[in-house]
């Protein structure tokens, strides 16, 4: 099965970042109104790149806050519409792979060795501040790929970003390739080790072979990156479609959007 899972900040010619999760301000209007897409450039990614269409609505949802559409995706695991794993195609400004976030190592030091239908009941974790998380809105997708429910990731990221934004230590033997112009195929792998400690920034190369050959490998993952908007095709095959308005990563002026993807979708 296929999930399209978008977010309304993708639609901006200026993307910003590390914003608190907290935070209730939307971005203002005279540093981000003027990036916001026009109606026909929305309507042309979404028909022409993503192959929406009115005639042939998918049943979806839109949701504020991005790590919704994980609440959403549990709601239909449950009631037997959404089998897992299934591919995700991520239309965002970022990646929600937990860069920024501390929950990666509450995944890999405690989530993963928990029996896979397990897993999702406990995501509950102290941040370095010592408040207690669950997944987020920067963190939701590496949650998902701890509790299996994912087999491919395509990251279709803002052409005005980085789109480099997830955890090496993430990565199938912590290497990547780097990102260009065009799309990067990469492969995430979790993997946790009972008898070593998580290598850190300054070991070896040879602490890190020893980690990895020692450890408990999770399924790979494969992970598409497409950092430009003409390298963007598919056909609207999807089962499920999430927009997400994120209002503390988009300006109110953006809010059009969600009326505009509503016409594709049968809400849910």
């Amino acid at each position: 099965m296929k999930v399209l899972d978008l977010d309304m900040d993708y639609f901006m010619k200026s993307v910003a970042t590390f914003i608190n999760e907290s935070e209730l301000e939307r971005l203002p209007e005279e540093d981000y109104g003027d990036s916001v897409w026009s109606e026909r450039e929305v309507r042309n990614f979404l028909e022409g790149n993503l192959g929406l269409s009115k005639q042939n609505r998918i049943r979806g949802r839109v949701v504020a806050g991005h790590n919704e559409s994980l609440f959403f995706w549990r709601e239909l695991i449950e009631k037997g519409d959404l089998s897992t794993p299934f591919d995700v195609i991520h239309v965002d400004s970022h990646a929600d792979l937990g860069l920024g976030y501390s929950s990666w190592t509450h995944i890999l030091d405690y989530l993963l060795y928990y029996p896979v239908e397990e897993r999702s009941q406990h995501p509950r974790y102290f941040d370095t501040s010592g408040h207690l998380r669950s997944e987020g809105i920067g963190d939701y997708l590496l949650f998902a790929v701890a509790y299996r429910w994912i087999s491919s990731i395509v990251y279709c990221g803002n052409p005005h970003g980085e789109c480099n934004d997830y955890l090496l230590d993430t990565l199938k033997d912590f290497k990547e390739e780097p990102i260009w112009d065009k799309p990067v195929q990469n492969t995430i792998q979790l993997l946790y080790n009972p008898d070593m400690p998580f290598p850190q920034y300054n070991d070896t190369e040879y602490v890190k072979r020893q980690y990895i050959r020692n450890s408990r490998k999770e399924p790979e993952v494969p992970f598409l990156i497409i950092p430009t908007i003409e390298d963007v095709h598919f056909y609207g095959n999807y089962d499920f479609a999430v927009l997400a308005q994120s209002p503390n990563y988009t300006p109110a002026s953006a809010d059009f959007i969600m009326d505009i993807f509503r016409e594709y979708i049968v809400e849910e």
